[in-house]
């Protein structure tokens, strides 16, 4: 299992607000001839304040000796609509997807540049293929009027002016070291904040699997105020303070974050609404991208709603079977409560899904059991787990979630009642020195295909 991307939050040199709540990998991209010529490690940059058509064009000049002082412009983010096969990279300093200009000219003919604000189309995707030592070259097909041709990136380090270090999709022969990048994950290493003395506390926690990526649920085609609208309603109904949500996309965060704050708060600062993607590997590197949300609505995920006093947040990357996505829980830290809340979204499993014999659904279980907890601060978790309480793994007689009931107090336990379809699906745990009292299942799934489950934990003073 992978611990990945801890955060404290608002980001320095934060771009659109629509995907800065993400705790997603973030990377820096380092040329290699820029790197070699400079006798040390330079980084491409997204220079977001040139004007017209030089707007968000990338260059290979950045001292990424030190990744601490790297800001938004060397910063970005890698997503795919393709699940792997290819993958566009997003600037995090203004939110928008690589483009290669191939309708330019000259010395800028296929220019890349952070501008396309909508979904991932065919100039913003770019594979990756190995050279040595963790060095990549990014390949584009430009096909346009019946004609198709593959280009490398190139790094023009010979070029003079604001045109040094341009990346260009033109080159078309052997990969040489203009035509060779390596992405470096930028760490956010860093610790939750100390957890306060609380006395005895209740707490209305939700959680929700809104179906928001999915064609067979009505919710799909909602709007992004109606999807807003749809999740509040039901906080209201539970007089949640802490919301659980899966299958989830990344631009909806803030919105969701608007509109909770409007009619739960009278408008104040409330609530932060975090999230985390799923992801797919990139062919067979060792890298992932986050899987796009259709309706140009960002990374599909998880997310989670929590008061404003958060500023750090934690995606757990959970292992999944080979050549599926890969699913993730995140956390949110509540200081002054003593309270670690975390939302997560397994594999499905089971006879044709992804993790037929089960056993990966178990892992992910014992490994979510183990990470929730942190010093001083008490577990309140869920999501969508995709499996029941009593299905077992293949050559097990133990339950796939044994570890999690082992360990912590379900709100539904034992009525365990169905939450999709026929099934037990969604779940909210708690420390086992707490108390549940009120556990609801929602009369209906609609307009998702899950139904919310909401309760309220007494928690003993800390």
């Amino acid at each position: 299992m992978t611990l990945l991307a801890l955060f404290i939050a608002p980001p320095a040199q934060a771009g659109d607000p629509l995907t800065e709540k993400s705790a997603g990998r973030k990377y820096a991209l380092q040329s290699r001839a820029a790197s070699e010529r400079a006798g040390k490690k330079m980084c491409v940059s997204a220079e977001i304040n040139d004007a017209g058509n030089q707007a968000g064009k990338l260059r290979a000049r950045t001292n990424c000796e030190s990744l601490d002082s790297l800001g938004s412009w060397e910063t970005f983010t890698l997503h795919t609509n393709d699940k792997g096969s290819r993958a566009a990279l997003r600037s995090e300093a203004n939110g928008l997807y690589v483009s290669a200009e191939f309708h330019d000219t000259g010395s800028h003919t296929g220019m890349l540049r952070a501008r396309q604000a909508g979904a991932i189309g065919n100039w913003e995707r770019f594979e990756l293929e190995s050279r040595d030592d963790g060095w990549y070259s990014l390949k584009y097909n430009f096909t346009e009027g019946g004609t198709s041709k593959d280009y490398f990136v190139s790094a023009e380090i010979n070029s003079t002016g604001s045109d040094e270090g341009l990346l260009r999709a033109r080159a078309t022969g052997t990969p040489g070291s203009w035509e060779q990048f390596k992405l470096v994950e930028i760490p956010s290493s860093s610790s939750p904040p100390d957890a306060a003395s609380t006395p005895e506390r209740k707490i209305n926690v939700l959680t929700w699997n809104a179906c928001g990526n999915n064609s067979d649920c009505a919710i799909y085609e909602y709007s992004v105020d109606s999807f807003a609208k749809a999740v509040t309603d039901r906080a209201k109904q539970a007089k949640a303070e802490v919301i659980l949500l899966q299958e989830f996309c990344e631009k909806l965060a803030k919105p969701l974050e608007k509109k909770l704050e409007a009619d739960l708060n009278g408008g104040a600062d409330a609530w932060d609404v975090r999230f985390a993607p799923i992801q797919h590997q990139i062919g067979t590197t060792e890298h992932w991208a986050q899987k796009s949300c259709a309706k140009n609505r960002g990374a599909y995920g998880v997310a989670i709603a929590v008061p404003a006093e958060n500023t750090w947040y934690k995606a757990l990357e959970l292992d999944s079977p080979k050549n599926t996505e890969r699913r993730t829980a995140l956390c949110a830290a509540i200081p002054s409560w003593a309270v670690m809340s975390c939302t997560a979204h397994f594999s499905t499993g089971g006879k044709g899904y992804d993790d037929e014999d089960r056993n990966q659904q178990k892992a992910q279980a014992d490994f979510l059991a183990r990470k929730v907890g942190y010093t001083g601060y008490r577990a309140v978790f869920g999501g969508d787990l995709n499996a029941t309480p009593t299905v077992t793994p293949k050559g097990s007689d133990l339950p796939v979630l044994l570890s999690l009931y082992q360990t912590h107090k379900e709100c539904d336990d034992p009525l365990n009642r169905t939450t999709a379809g026929n099934s037990k699906l969604d779940y909210l745990f708690v420390p086992p020195s707490a108390t549940w009292s009120g556990c609801t299942v929602g009369a209906t799934a609609v307009p998702s295909d899950h139904k919310p489950v909401w309760g309220t934990v007494t928690l003993p003073a800390r």
